[in-house]
């Protein structure tokens, strides 16, 4: 058997010789030096060799960090645990040259490569990336207002919060998902919901164009005009086809005066059916006005219920705290056993509803994660009862997944559902709620207990939909979905995917996230 350390081995050796190469004209003073991998006994010599072979072809910002460095051990560490992508080196970059150089040299010498920027990736699938190369894209992060104020140009690495708080400062907004620190980019390539959907659509729906380095390493632009076919897959199935290292990105005007106001209203157990009827009864089918958002919560606050999971109802509503009572008061009219209600700006709403960078949502390297959604219509009340009755005897019977939650988020639709479902890759714009149970816990012992658990929540959950069709939201997927789950049950949409990828990417490099199959791959 071949041993791990020698497959390391050569590996580092390929990694090294392919700087002898010229995949992108190196400077003219660029030395080649011939790299042993085994003739470097110890880590910092390696790093020292390595960079000084490809260091000289990469910007001069550029940096390559090996396995077992600190900042290595930063770069790739993820927001949850299961089932994690490993890798031999990493390489932060600052340019579009840089990354394609980084593929170019994965690709001649067989190395898988993935890119990074938010590290919120969550999917199992991503685990079958082994001894590979991580793309930092963090110091892409530049963010350029146009000269009409009505598009910026966004790098590939930057953070969600940074964008809102950089926009903010200039009376612009745009929609980017919820959590702070993840990208803009990788939520949007697989749809990206957000507080501002109602009013725009979704992330990828303000997408005007982007720059992308194709699986070979070649450099395209892609927009309505050009290269539109690959333009449309971006928009919902994009992890598939490239690294965008840049977009063009519609922005809009914060409205004059404009406030929000966030609810949390908490109630027991037995409240269950009473929060979700009323929930129905004001979201009507996804044709609530765009100023109503609501998120709700089965979770565990035992200082509250020492023997039974809560239910957390929030509200965000973008208006005026006396606006919002329209909605408010209907809540509390059902007996919460706790009320906060606050005015607040749009760049404080991710952090009042837990996913500011402050948070537990923003924590890298503690816990492990997993989520299985199904996506809704509407709210079947038995089916409701039935899944918080599952998710209180899961965490029961498993103390260890205490801190586990359901979510399910009820984003205003009408941006959504403005758009043609036929213009972009992004599947489902006919449901109208995202829901998912959260299975956190410590410890990889509990992985398999965790996946069967997810799974049968995600089963009785499933029982109220009535086709019986699985809508999982790429973003959210836990992995063991069918293709079909994450990007349409409509037949010429997988066919239109399948063939795209065969074009853009045929030897199936991009096969990590929520892959397509292409070929015969």
């Amino acid at each position: 058997m071949v041993s791990l350390g020698y497959l390391l081995g050569l590996q580092m050796k390929a990694f090294a010789a392919f700087t002898a190469l010229t995949c992108l004209a190196p400077a003219a003073s660029a030395a080649t030096v011939p790299y042993d991998a085994r003739s470097a006994p110890t880590l910092h010599q390696r790093n020292v060799e390595l960079a000084a072979q490809l260091g000289p072809r990469l910007s001069v910002q550029a940096s390559i960090y090996l396995a077992g460095s600190d900042i290595f051990n930063t770069l790739t560490e993820r927001w949850q645990l299961f089932a994690p992508p490993s890798f031999i080196a990493a390489i932060e970059v600052y340019t579009e040259r840089d990354i394609q150089y980084a593929v170019q040299f994965a690709n001649q010498f067989g190395l898988p490569w993935l890119a990074i920027s938010g590290h919120h990736g969550g999917i199992s699938t991503i685990g079958n990336m082994k001894y590979g190369v991580q793309i930092s894209m963090n110091k892409m992060d530049s963010l350029t207002l146009s000269p009409d104020g009505q598009t910026a140009l966004i790098g590939g690495g930057k953070l969600s919060k940074a964008i809102t708080d950089e926009l903010w400062a200039k009376g612009k907004q745009t929609v980017t998902g919820a959590c702070e620190c993840t990208s803009l980019l990788g939520p949007m390539l697989g749809g990206g919901h957000g507080w501002l959907q109602g009013r725009y659509g979704l992330s990828a729906d303000q997408l005007e164009e982007a720059r992308v380095v194709l699986a070979d390493g070649s450099l395209v632009t892609a927009n309505a005009n050009k290269n539109s076919d690959l333009f449309w897959a971006l928009r919902g199935a994009g992890h598939n086809f490239g690294i965008v290292t840049q977009v063009k990105y519609k922005v809009h005007d914060v409205p004059a005066n404009d406030r929000w106001t966030f609810a949390s209203l908490i109630f027991t157990e037995d409240k269950t059916e009473k929060v979700f009827d009323l929930t129905n009864k004001l979201t009507n089918g996804g044709t609530q006005p765009v100023e109503f958002i609501n998120f709700i919560w089965y979770m565990r606050i035992p200082t509250i219920d020492a023997s039974k999971p809560i239910v957390n109802f929030y509200m965000l509503y973008q208006g005026s705290q006396q606006t919002a009572k329209k909605y408010s008061d209907q809540y509390a009219a059902l007996g919460p056993v706790n009320t906060t209600i606050m005015e607040t700006d749009y760049t404080q709403i991710s952090a009042l509803t837990g996913n500011g960078n402050e948070g537990i949502a923003c924590q890298h390297g503690l816990y492990s994660a997993l989520r299985f959604p199904t996506s809704l219509q509407s709210y079947d009340l038995p089916t409701q009862r039935k899944l918080m009755d599952k998710f209180a005897d899961v965490t029961l019977k498993q103390p260890a997944f205490n801190n586990s939650f359901y979510l399910f988020e009820g984003y205003s639709l009408k941006g959504v559902k403005a758009v043609d479902p036929a213009s972009t890759a992004f599947p489902d714009r006919f449901n109208n709620i995202l829901s998912s149970p959260v299975i956190i816990y410590f410890g990889s012992e509990y992985d398999g207990q965790a996946v069967q658990a997810g799974q049968e929540i995600r089963d009785i959950a499933l029982g109220a939909v009535k086709n019986k069709q699985l809508n999982a939201y790429v973003n959210y997927a836990h992995g063991d979905e069918q293709v079909e789950d994450w990007y349409g049950h409509e037949s010429w949409r997988i066919s239109k995917l399948k063939s795209l990828k065969q074009k853009f990417d045929p030897k199936n490099r991009l096969r990590f996230y929520a892959p397509i199959p292409a070929g015969g791959y």
